[in-house]
């Protein structure tokens, strides 16, 4: 008798182990430096327009400097600077400027433009000049005009011209096939119009119509041409245009300053831009030039879920730091306000760039831990105890810290570890829909998974998250975490597999 009753309230137990649910909520480490795909501080190497020792390169003067804290290096050159003669495309500059940094384990983007770059334009022999001069040549006379900034004339085309176009598109599809699988590229600005490319001071059309048409076709033909990739479009106010399209203050949003919005958007074509799945934004001028139009059309791309966000700041640190401490302060506050994966170091490159992360590196730990996407679970529910080959439940709360987003769903996948930390069993759980969670939301969802040939014992339950573009971990804020995957907490594995 006895010996059944203790039998039964062994079952009973067991039974009852089985039934109970733990709830842990992980350890956060809210200062944990994550170097994650799609995200980071940008700095630029302007190397392919720019081969003097003492210029405005960044690998020139600093050979030896992997910049750390920095994980993605925009490279800068202008059509001119690779097409010199037709359909002779010319990458080595671009590429020796690629590899330096892909060595460094920088992911690299293009800061490629079509149009001028100014400063480097009166350089002997001139670079960044935008549109080939082969094609300007065979472009009539009446579809070109000069302008002026700071006393430096550029040139600027009709974008309407069927050669134009023709030359532009073949360019842009020989960017497409050199950048492929071998040699990717993480973001590609769309500098497609106008001075440096930023969409604003650009060729005068004789009506608004005139101007959307141009704009439109310029869109569509980058978009096109350039369809496996990520192109940012600067939505910078354009000077020519309405004082009331740029009104109001600087610093904040101000809704009565949008009524002229529809306007704003139609002048630079920004109404067709958020049509085309692979355009996103950028802003230039970010800490003193983004107005409340501006802001708002940054939500409105936010919320729609495209490509990632990215910001450069209006000036560089040695200027902007004669402002004092608290405006360096804010302009990194305006730039995270703008929903960025991505920001361009205060700086941008070189010498000033350097002086940026050595003399705040507060504000550097600042923008890599609140920029992009910093994905954290606050509450795991899953059984006490389990059995081999059965799916159990898991349900989880997640938050993004992060001001950005997630490019993509990352895949799920459970293990268990024994007491020596050996992982004994992984199991694949699920791809969560992290490319919805924004900043602000709790983030709950539920995933099953079944760990197989498992022996009875107690074992440690670990997470991780896999990209499923390479298969490689992505880190968590997360305390208790070892080669990216992170401890949540015991589990009893009460039989083996059958």
């Amino acid at each position: 008798m006895r010996s059944l009753l203790a039998l039964a309230i062994a079952i009973l137990a067991t039974l009852s182990t089985y039934a109970q649910t733990i709830t842990v909520h992980p350890r956060e480490d809210p200062r944990a430096i994550l170097h994650n795909p799609d995200m980071g501080w940008v700095l630029y190497e302007n190397y392919p327009i720019d081969t003097d020792a003492n210029g405005s390169s960044t690998l020139l003067p600093f050979p030896r400097e992997n910049f750390p804290e920095v994980d993605q290096v925009a490279v800068m050159f202008s059509w001119a600077d690779v097409e010199k003669t037709p359909e002779h495309y010319d990458f080595s500059k671009v590429d020796f400027a690629y590899d330096h940094w892909a060595m460094r384990d920088k992911s690299i983007q293009l800061r490629m433009s079509a149009d001028t770059l100014l400063w480097w334009n009166n350089r002997t022999p001139p670079s960044g000049l935008g549109v080939p001069p082969y094609v300007l040549d065979k472009l009539p006379a009446d579809k070109k005009q000069i302008r002026n900034c700071e006393g430096v004339n550029y040139t600027v085309v009709d974008a309407r011209e069927p050669y134009y176009l023709e030359r532009l598109a073949r360019f842009l599809t020989a960017v497409e096939k050199h950048f492929d699988k071998s040699r990717p590229v993480s973001l590609i600005d769309l500098r497609g119009f106008g001075l440096w490319g930023e969409w604003h001071t650009g060729y005068r059309y004789p009506t608004l119509e005139d101007r959307h048409a141009a704009l439109v076709g310029i869109l569509d033909c980058w978009s096109k041409n350039l369809p496996s990739h990520f192109l940012a479009l600067s939505y910078s106010h354009d000077p020519d245009s309405p004082k009331s399209y740029y009104a109001g203050p600087y610093k904040t949003f101000d809704e009565k300053f949008t009524d002229t919005y529809t306007a704003f958007l139609q002048y630079s074509a920004f109404d067709h831009a958020l049509t085309l799945p692979n355009v996103t934004l950028r802003r230039d001028g970010v800490g003193g030039a983004v107005f409340s139009n501006q802001r708002k059309l940054n939500e409105i791309a936010f919320g729609m879920l495209k490509g990632p966000m990215s910001c450069e700041f209006l000036g560089g640190f040695g200027a902007n730091k004669k402002g004092g401490r608290a405006w360096i302060d804010w302009m990194i506050d305006d730039a995270l306000s703008l929903h960025p994966n991505y920001i361009a170091l205060l700086g941008w490159q070189g010498g000033d760039a350097l002086d940026f992360i050595r003399e705040r590196p507060d504000l550097v730990e600042k923008g890599i831990t609140t920029m992009g996407y910093r994905l954290v679970p606050t509450e795991i529910k899953y059984p006490a105890a389990i059995r081999a080959d059965k799916k159990f439940p898991v349900e989880m709360i997640w938050v993004n810290r992060g001001v950005g987003r997630a490019m993509r769903d990352y895949s799920m996948v459970l293990s268990l570890v024994d007491k020596d930390g050996k992982t004994i069993a992984r199991a694949d759980a699920a791809e969560l829909p992290m490319h919805a969670w924004v900043k602000g939301r709790d983030c709950p969802c539920a995933v099953s998974a079944a760990f197989k040939q498992t022996a009875v014992g107690d074992y440690d339950l670990f997470l991780t998250l896999l990209d499923p573009k390479d298969g490689k971990a992505i880190a968590l804020p997360l305390a208790e975490g070892k080669d990216r995957s992170y401890r949540i907490g015991g589990i009893r594995m009460t039989a083996d597999a059958k």
